[in-house]
């Protein structure tokens, strides 16, 4: 059965259901010229395309979260070359096969003019055909299949797994850990972190004794637990969805192992995994690596606008990197004096890199671009700066759960810097 959805959303972040079924999700299909689809309506769309429904539909929020202070931002300061913006959103449902009839319908219909998404788990279906249809794409998400893509059109402002594993095996290392278990599901998201994760630890002398590949929302991992624990690790690095947590950490209790520290990825950061292992035993074992919400001046900006719009929430895991990505475009629009992808796409590398005048959000950019000067977009994120396969360098942090005031809140342990995993 074909699970796709189309959303619209308006910029005052009230969904609207389109009831478009698409009929078949064997081919992309086609959209408008480039030209035409900039020009199409008195407002500028941005689509984002995410999971907003199945396992993974936490993953939607943390892009449509960040997308949502950066939009609000512009409109308020004016729009972009006097054209309030909108947001409409495709629902991926995390599936490759879904992915295509979802965007291709949402770019068909809604005609953006930029696009923040999909992530790691529907990106590799989609790629070619954006990058062919001329439509600025910026895809958060670690797949490292990615790491050296040479699409024109398509960016990327989180850090690839190739560098998350990395700093996953970082903090285990000098966390003094020797033996690691490896507990990944069989998704390509999730197992591109493994050889990264497996060649570090190995590197520094830390023994892997298990690398378990699951199938993910099984009824029971009795026989994988029970294999993990007799492997006797220090640590356990992992990667499931919240709904094979559940299920995992269930029985991995009951079988003695609950005491045994978790080194997750980002996904462990989400607050639907947390609820799915319990906050007590979160808050007891698991620690989280995800890119750093410590970018400087800009991201104690981002933080405050977050804090505003979303009456006082914390910002989600990515929600940075996709306020950045936004913020990136809009400043490229700026530069280009048009909203036509195939002629801001020029400036999108030139704002986000330099030369030119440090700025933090899109107001101070946009003054410095009226004025004819050159801009450096320091993000929420960090630095965002793209190389030649337009990929960024990113920061992490270990964050853990604590009981807070007002109920269970995300603690950052400690900043791993780029730096920091050079020689790693």
């Amino acid at each position: 059965m074909n699970r796709t959805r189309v959303k619209v959303a308006s910029v005052s972040s009230t969904l609207l259901m389109l009831g478009l079924l698409v009929g078949s999700s064997s081919a992309f299909a086609s959209t408008t010229p480039v030209v035409k689809r900039a020009a199409a309506r008195g407002e500028l769309t941005v689509a984002v395309a995410a999971p907003f429904s199945g396992n993974e539909a936490f993953i939607g929020p943390w892009f449509l979260n960040g997308v949502k202070v950066a939009v609000h931002q512009i409109n308020a300061a004016g729009g972009l070359l006097g054209r309030k913006l909108r947001i409409v959103t495709a629902d991926t449902a995390g599936d490759p096969v879904d992915a295509v009839p979802a965007i291709s319908q949402v770019i068909a219909t809604q005609h953006p003019f930029a696009m923040i998404g999909p992530s790691s788990l529907e990106i590799m279906a989609v790629v070619r055909q954006i990058n062919q249809d001329k439509l600025v794409d910026v895809t958060l998400g670690g797949t490292t299949q990615l790491d050296y893509m040479r699409y024109p059109y398509i960016f990327r402002t989180s850090p690839s797994d190739s560098q998350l594993g990395v700093a996953m095996a970082y903090y285990g290392i000098k966390k003094g850990y020797k033996r690691a278990a490896l507990v990944f599901d069989s998704g390509s998201s999730a197992q591109t972190l493994v050889a990264p994760i497996a060649d570090t630890l190995k590197k520094h002398g830390v023994k892997v004794v298990i690398n378990e590949n699951i199938v993910s929302d099984q009824s029971s991992y009795r026989s994988e637990i029970e294999k993990l624990i007799l492997s006797k690790p220090s640590a356990i690095f992992m990667q499931v969805d919240p709904q094979t947590a559940s299920t995992f950490f269930s029985e991995l209790q009951q079988l003695g192992g609950g005491n045994i520290p978790v080194i997750g990825s980002n996904v462990s950061a989400a607050n639907t995994f947390a609820q799915a292992m319990t906050y007590p035993l979160a808050e007891r074992v698991l620690t989280s690596i995800q890119g750093s919400t410590v970018g400087g001046p800009a991201g104690t900006l981002f933080t405050n606008f977050y804090e505003k719009y979303f009456h006082g929430q914390q910002p989600l895991t990515l929600s940075n990197s996709a306020y950045d990505a936004v913020n990136i475009i809009a400043m490229a629009v700026l530069k280009a004096k048009s909203a036509s992808p195939s002629t801001y796409v020029k400036d999108m590398v030139p704002v986000a890199n330099g030369p030119g005048t440090n700025v933090y959000d899109f107001v101070q950019g946009e003054k410095l671009i009226k004025e004819g000067k050159s801009v450096n977009y320091q993000g929420a994120s960090g630095p965002v700066d793209f190389n030649r396969y337009h990929n960024v360098t990113g920061a992490f942090e270990a964050v853990k759960w604590v009981n807070a005031k007002g109920g269970p809140q995300l603690k950052t342990l400690t900043q791993i810097t780029p730096g920091q995993l050079l020689g790693y």
